[in-house]
């Protein structure tokens, strides 16, 4: 069975490096971007299963990068978890008008149901 390969988009450099070493753990290939513009460099040289990705980013902001995947026939079934520590309802409203996703608070969220989330996502066991 091929890893799944997930877009890890953090700008926490900390934090990246911990939530990669915990999905290689859990079985998954893992690109990582720190910014939005290499995300979206990502999204156009990469077959990808999954994004996990941050709002704040020190220059193109997740939502824009979100919303350059759903404009994108190719992108705009890919499976994309945010994963903010924006935590007030008007971040929540703005991803919902952009599209269905899972919206998840770092502060709020450990890794393991990160890990839980994404396989849910990708129909994994």
């Amino acid at each position: 069975m091929n890893k799944k390969k997930i877009l890890l988009v953090e700008d926490d450099r900390d934090l990246l490096e911990l939530m990669n070493k915990n999905l290689v753990d859990n079985g998954f290939d893992t690109v990582c971007a720190e910014t939005g513009q290499q995300a979206l460099d990502f999204l156009q040289s990469r077959d990808l299963d999954l994004v996990l990705l941050d709002i704040i980013l020190p220059d193109i902001d997740g939502l824009t990068v979100l919303s350059e995947i759903t404009k994108n026939p190719k992108l705009k079934n890919l499976p994309v978890i945010i994963l903010s520590n924006l935590d007030d309802i008007g971040s929540f409203e703005q991803a919902a008008a952009i599209g269905q996703y899972e919206y998840l608070v770092k502060a709020k969220t450990e890794l393991k149901t990160v890990v839980a989330k994404i396989k849910e996502k990708l129909k994994l066991d």
